[in-house]
């Protein structure tokens, strides 16, 4: 069993909630789990993780299957320099996120911002050779809030009198035969001293005052979680929310309550280059529940593609993934290049319980195919509290959408525009039988919607 701890990190998302004054708990439940293998090499030392669904303790804050993460949790000594030296991975994205201390990102440096060594190339530049071995760029790590004009190659970690910095780096789709760290490893640390002593590997580690344990896991107070759920947020016709925050999450998708102009700030350690819609569904409804919609165009990468092109790209990277709402464990995504189009434009992706699967749910007739948890929402993951077996959670991300691109999710501002702005690029969704959606056939496209 998991060990709980309370922390005093989220009263005002209660308080905001409305509907829990009686329930007598303020405090966020955090699910701390065991240490996983650290990476190996001279950066063991520095870095935490990875976090994946290929590593179940560190399947949390609703991960991307097409991304890895790791972390990096440390405290930087007064006057000294923290640097990071790599290589860009042979991937499809990369990025570096600092975080607060509720868990939601601060501060997002990303490849393509990432100036090169004088000897290197940015594979991520639009017209760059991916493929080349010159490849290699040096970042800073630097303390507090960025400036107006942020310093080139640093990132920020908003944290102020010598605390705790968190940050998460990010390599999402890796060329095929490369590992997950896009065949490069992880970048080493490097730290200069305010005296001018420069240390490396476990020396660096050691200053720092590293942690590689696995960052815990920001959860809903159970008894909060229990009164809300109370109100089943799914329904027949699901709606498609723009995720702002936790505290509007709540209020819309368990009370309603949907009106306003909440602040975007999304938790759960999100990547400041992302941006989501959700929606809840239940397999009480019906067992399979069936997503259609269209797919921005996106950079070929996955396949070694030499030279990087977005020259036609609306956004970088594109996903929707089953997740479990409170235990925030992924089960299963489904990113841009996976995902087969129909003849007819729009992609058809069936998500059920591996058991209810139909057969013609395949690449071979056109239909992608997500596995529902047997856990619903994961509430069993507090000692003591029983799952809601048949709920279940979809996420769709956009990625840096071009600048032409009106129909991003980064473009929607106040609750209810979703439709409006992604027109048919806000998926639809219909729930089936098994029988139901085999006898549509191999060509299950045509008999659903656009």
């Amino acid at each position: 069993m998991l060990n709980i701890k309370r922390l005093t990190l989220t009263s005002a998302i209660i308080v905001s909630v409305g509907l829990l004054a009686a329930c007598g708990d303020d405090n966020e439940t955090t699910v701390t789990i065991p240490d996983p293998n650290p990476p190996e090499g001279i950066e063991a030392c520095f870095w935490g993780g990875p976090y994946s669904i290929d590593n179940p303790d560190a399947n949390f804050a609703y991960p991307d299957t097409g991304a890895t993460y790791w972390h990096a949790k440390y405290t930087l000594p007064k006057d000294a320099t923290l640097k990071l030296k790599g290589e860009y991975p042979f991937a499809q994205y990369m990025s570096f996120n600092s975080y607060r201390q509720d868990a939601s990102p601060a501060f997002a440096l990303k490849d393509k911002d990432i100036i090169a060594n004088m000897d290197s190339i940015n594979p991520f530049l639009q017209g760059a050779q991916r493929n080349s071995n010159k490849r290699g760029y040096e970042i800073e790590l630097a303390s507090g809030e960025a400036p107006i004009i942020p310093l080139n190659n640093t990132l920020y970690d908003y944290v102020q009198d010598n605390g705790e910095s968190l940050l998460l780096y990010r390599v999402y789709v890796p060329n095929k035969g490369k590992d997950v760290t896009g065949g490069v490893g992880l970048p080493t640390p490097e730290l200069t001293l305010g005296n001018g002593q420069v240390l490396t590997g476990q020396a660096v580690c050691d200053t720092l005052q590293s942690k590689q344990e696995l960052i815990e896991i920001p959860i809903l107070p159970d008894q909060t979680y229990a009164s809300l759920r109370q109100n089943n947020p799914a329904t027949l016709n699901p709606i498609w929310r723009a995720v702002y925050n936790i505290q509007f999450t709540l209020r819309c998708g368990f009370l309603g309550q949907c009106d306003g102009n909440p602040v975007r700030q999304v938790p759960w350690y999100a990547n400041l280059d992302n941006q989501y819609v959700g929606t809840y569904i239940d397999r009480d409804i019906k067992p399979i529940a069936v997503i259609r919609g269209k797919i921005p165009k996106v950079p070929s990468t996955v396949n070694g593609d030499e030279i990087f092109d977005e020259s036609d790209a609306q956004v970088r990277y594109w996903s929707m993934c089953q997740n479990e709402f409170y235990s925030q464990k992924v089960t299963g995504c489904l990113y841009d290049e996976q995902v087969t189009i129909n003849p007819d434009g729009y992609y058809t992706i069936a998500t059920s319980l591996p058991s209810d699967r139909p057969v013609n749910a395949t690449d071979e007739c056109g239909v992608g195919f997500l596995p529902w948890s047997d856990k619903g929402d994961g509430f069993s993951i507090v000692a003591g509290r029983q799952d809601n077996k048949t709920d279940g959670l979809l996420l769709m991300r956009h990625m840096l959408p071009a600048a032409d691109f009106d129909n991003a999710i980064q473009n929607t501002s106040v609750p209810g525009d979703e439709v409006e702005v992604l027109g048919e690029f806000l998926p639809k969704l219909e729930y089936f039988t098994k029988s139901e959606f085999e006898a549509l056939g191999c060509d299950a496209y045509k008999s659903l919607p656009q």
